[in-house]
């Protein structure tokens, strides 16, 4: 290749540390390619780790899934940077999705779409398979070496212990997910300049592949999408999935989204990442004040079974009850029956309550060096690629209030909180 233009895909500031860097390259004969560069020697790794899956997957999905093709050496501690065919399509804005048919539903049939692949394609590449049983001992674990810190509030320790010793949250049948699924994995197009045209067109970030806990592919969108949007994705996820998904997932999505503030949070402690450190206390602590009354995380249902040996095993596949015993699948337009669901009790509504993302910063004006945005306009659901940079302060305190119904001079308001210091 002989590169004559480069461009970096930027992230804003609210995002979270980067571990590649991304840039577009036009090589002298008018191609375009993506290429990824590894930042730290665990990114490397993770890097190659699935491009012999990568290569396959195309087979099986109804949208491209580009594959690596070439690498350039980097040294001995990153690894080597990865060079892609540029797919065009836009990424999304998760904040600003539209609910409702179009980009939504694309959204909730392109999971589907992985949640549907047979585990013997995953396994066949030796990617990592958990079963329910073992995805759990895995957040255990995760909880473990957070709360070993003394940074973590015990208020959210005492929650997500709650989640993990509830039997019913985790009887699911394992399946092969994306792993990281966020709105830059996805890039989508439209027959016209209407979101109710969209289609997903490809499916990158392919990194943490895995067989496991489906419901990892919903943290982050229940992190960031408004409830009726999450709803939009979650009807047409369920409609499109070859067997029922279960009635927790959406519960054990917003404990995984939750979670994901802890993750790395030991070693950066370790290794004296102060700035990093600080900035998961702080959102740790708003998120322990904005959960202290929520209960929504566990439904009652979850704790059927509990003091009667349930094996966390026994929904997997070709066990009793399984999903292969109320496989079903509905085509658009079908009446959906009343029993089926991926919600709990209707009082609370899990897509009502806060995720870890609600803390984030909303992404503000779209900054492209070839289109003219002016202020305020910020609804767009997708950001063209390369040229977007995302970033902004979100008026954490407003959404908050919308969240919780609190009164403008509530005293669960978080941004009233003082930062602690990593060693209180």
């Amino acid at each position: 290749m002989k590169p004559v233009s480069v461009q970096e895909v930027s992230r804003g500031a609210g995002d979270e540390t980067a571990q590649h860097q991304t840039a577009i390259i036009e090589d002298s004969t008018g191609r375009t390619w993506v290429v990824r560069v590894p930042l730290t020697t665990v990114a490397g790794a993770e890097l190659e780790r699935n491009e012999a899956l990568v290569g396959q997957l195309g087979k099986h999905l109804p949208f491209k899934v580009p594959a690596a093709t070439g690498f350039a050496a980097l040294g001995p501690e990153q690894g080597r940077a990865a060079v892609y065919p540029y797919v065009d399509g836009s990424a999304l804005n998760l904040h600003h999705l539209p609910p409702g048919p179009g980009l939504a539903s694309a959204v909730g049939r392109a999971v589907a779409a992985v949640h549907n692949i047979s585990s013997d394609v995953f396994e066949d590449y030796a990617v990592p398979v958990f079963d329910a049983a073992g995805h759990r001992e895995r957040c255990v674990s995760e909880v473990d070496r957070a709360a070993s810190t003394g940074l973590v509030p015990t208020g959210l320790l005492a929650r997500w212990e709650e989640a993990l010793e509830a039997p019913g949250l985790w009887r699911f049948a394992p399946t092969p997910v994306h792993g990281s699924l966020d709105g830059w994995a996805f890039l989508v197009a439209f027959t016209d300049d209407d979101a109710a045209t969209a289609r997903v067109v490809a499916l990158t970030q392919w990194d943490h592949a895995m067989v496991g806990d489906p419901a990892q592919d919903f943290a982050i969108l229940t992190d960031q999408l408004t409830p009726a949007a999450l709803d939009s994705v979650l009807e047409s996820y369920s409609l499109a999935r070859s067997s029922r998904p279960d009635p927790h997932l959406i519960y054990r999505a917003r404990l995984a989204a939750e979670m994901r503030l802890v993750r790395g949070l030991a070693q950066a402690a370790s290794a004296g990442a102060d700035d990093t450190v600080q900035m998961r206390v702080d959102e740790l602590r708003k998120l322990d004040r904005l959960t202290a009354s929520d209960h929504s995380l566990v439904p009652a249902t979850a704790f059927a079974g509990a003091g009667e040996g349930l094996d966390l095993t026994d929904f997997s596949e070709g066990a009793p009850g399984g999903p292969q015993d109320r496989a079903q699948t509905f085509d658009d337009g079908d009446d959906v029956p009343e029993d089926f669901t991926l919600e709990g009790p209707a009082d609370p509504d899990p897509s009502d309550s806060v995720g870890a993302g609600d803390l984030a910063d909303e992404p503000e004006d779209e900054v492209r060096d070839d289109v003219s945005v002016e202020p305020g306009e910020t609804d767009d659901p997708t950001e063209t690629l390369p040229r977007v940079t995302l970033g902004a302060e979100l008026d954490e305190g407003s959404r908050m209030r919308d969240l919780y119904d609190l009164g403008e001079d509530s005293d669960d308001d978080p941004d009233d909180d003082e930062p602690a210091s990593p060693s209180s």
